[in-house]
């Protein structure tokens, strides 16, 4: 198999994700309620969604020929499974934070907003915080550093971007900090080891508890 079949091949996960977040947000811009998202404000979830699948196509061209993560492999229920009982475990710690600390009402959308836009901004987060971080690191750093040290910066992008939302909040933005550090740490293994399907998968699991059934719960236990 030549090298071009080869990156394409590993590709197919991340093709097969992008499609499920356009998808989502088409459907999103179609029947979705609210306007004001979190994180986007008012911009439109569909073309967010575009630009980040073309971004994240070049970047995983990038770092698949480079041979940072794996050819694809498929990814079984078994393994599923595990991503889903990760996910959870991961989702307490800011469910026992939001619980005592209190984060704002609109850090996530109602029923059925979200389930249109859960998915669609998972794919945007894991090229926004993962896949460019590590594409650039990548080019610009030498053929011969030790992949740890492409892999190392890039697990705190995420965990400084969200504790920024919190830094009027010394503790709630220490504990978010530590929280997102594990979650983005375990992702990037993941994509080490198994390739993208698994590191987006780690996401959806962790944002089905957080986000959509914690997410719907909170709004009449807290508010």
């Amino acid at each position: 198999m030549n090298g071009a079949s080869t990156s394409i091949r590993g590709l197919s996960d991340y093709l097969a994700a992008s499609a499920v977040a356009v998808l989502a947000a088409a459907l999103f811009s179609l029947f979705g309620t609210h306007r004001q998202l979190p994180v986007l404000g008012t911009e439109p979830l569909l073309p967010v969604t575009l630009l980040a699948a073309a971004f994240g196509l070049g970047a995983s061209l990038v770092v698949t020929r480079r041979g940072i993560c794996p050819a694809f492999k498929g990814f079984s229920w078994d393994g599923s499974l595990w991503l889903f009982i990760l996910g959870s475990w991961l989702a307490l710690p800011p469910i026992a934070i939001d619980f005592y600390l209190r984060f704002p009402r609109d850090i996530n959308l109602p029923l059925p907003d979200e389930l249109f836009f859960y998915p669609a901004i998972a794919l945007v987060a894991e090229v926004l915080f993962h896949l460019i971080p590590l594409a650039a690191l990548v080019i610009l750093l030498p053929r011969k550093t030790p992949t740890a040290w492409h892999f190392l910066p890039v697990i705190l992008v995420e965990p400084l971007f969200q504790a920024v939302f919190t830094i009027e909040a010394p503790l709630q933005s220490a504990l978010v900090l530590g929280n997102v550090t594990l979650i983005s740490a375990a992702q990037l293994w993941l994509f080490r080891r198994y390739g993208f399907a698994a590191m987006i998968g780690l996401r959806l699991a962790f944002y089905l508890i957080w986000h959509i059934l914690w997410g719907t719960v909170r709004l009449d236990l807290l508010f």
